[in-house]
């Protein structure tokens, strides 16, 4: 695996996760609201599943758009760049010795006021 797929697979893994997570929610609660219907009664919130997967759908593609801005940004060279191995740098941290950034392909930390 190289850096840059790596580096492209810690871009889009938290819109994954947030889709994942969604899904599996709604498909809990479309059981639990089905419940009563089992039972003979009317059905408890009725919907809810549809409606939690749209929402988590729409937060998802949010959290993976902004993600992939961040990808296009690199491809044109508008982004702090790893002097190893030329990937994407992550968020700030704060550290023992300061302030870095830890890169998103090598996993190498560059001290922010050295880049």
């Amino acid at each position: 695996m190289s850096y840059e797929t790596r580096m492209v697979l810690r871009l889009a893994a938290p819109g994954v996760l947030v889709f994942v997570a969604g899904i599996i929610l709604a498909v809990a609660m479309d059981a639990l609201g089905s419940l009563p219907v089992a039972m003979g009664g009317q059905p408890f919130l009725p919907g809810v599943g549809d409606d939690l997967a749209l929402g988590t759908g729409v937060v998802a593609l949010l959290v993976y758009a902004g993600r992939m801005l961040r990808y296009w940004r690199w491809t044109r060279g508008d982004t702090d760049i790893c002097f190893v191995c030329s990937c994407l740098l992550g968020q700030e941290r704060h550290g023992r010795f300061g302030t870095y950034r830890k890169c998103l392909g090598c996993g190498k930390k560059h001290a922010v006021g050295r880049l």
